[in-house]
């Protein structure tokens, strides 16, 4: 007779307690990737992230584990460094930034990512390679996504026309 595991979904900010004494003990973790704002880097259910706690300050194209003023968890891109010490950061598949975000709310950085159960580091060249011109297209990813996505927005469009 075979056992099967159980899945039971837990919600991060029940684990968030165990997740930061791991981290701040040196550890690290890895958790699933949920929602569609870091594709095509990050897909939900395909993909997974490794975090390890912040050291030092945080650097533009780093991947942190956020928390929002809201409570809201968040794994997007930095983009920009400020003058202040805030960061602003935008996921993969967005085009909106968001300003303002300060090194206390992040519970911990990304170092790797696992693609189909296999781990890769988020300092690999190639992967180096990939979001520096990921990030160079922000100004423009909108219309990428218009172009990317268009005929079917049209089609979407005039069909509600009838």
């Amino acid at each position: 007779m075979t056992e099967t595991a159980q899945v039971k979904k837990v919600r991060l900010e029940e684990l968030l307690p165990i997740i930061q004494e791991q981290l701040k003990a040196g550890g690290q973790v890895t958790i699933p990737v949920t929602g569609t704002s870091m594709k095509p880097t990050l897909v939900s259910g395909r993909d997974s992230v490794t975090l390890t706690r912040l050291e030092g300050s945080p650097k533009r194209l780093d991947l942190p584990l956020y928390r929002r003023q809201n409570g809201q968890f968040v794994l997007h891109r930095i983009v920009s460094l400020e003058p202040d010490g805030s960061f602003t950061c935008c996921g993969d598949h967005q085009w909106v930034r968001e300003p303002g975000l300060r090194p206390e709310q992040i519970v911990g950085m990304v170092c790797a990512i696992q693609r189909q159960g296999r781990p890769f580091s988020v300092q690999a060249p190639g992967h180096r390679l990939w979001v520096r011109l990921w990030v160079g297209l922000l100004p423009c990813r909108r219309l990428l996504f218009r172009l990317a996505h268009g005929p079917a927005w049209l089609r979407k469009k005039l069909g509600r026309k009838r």
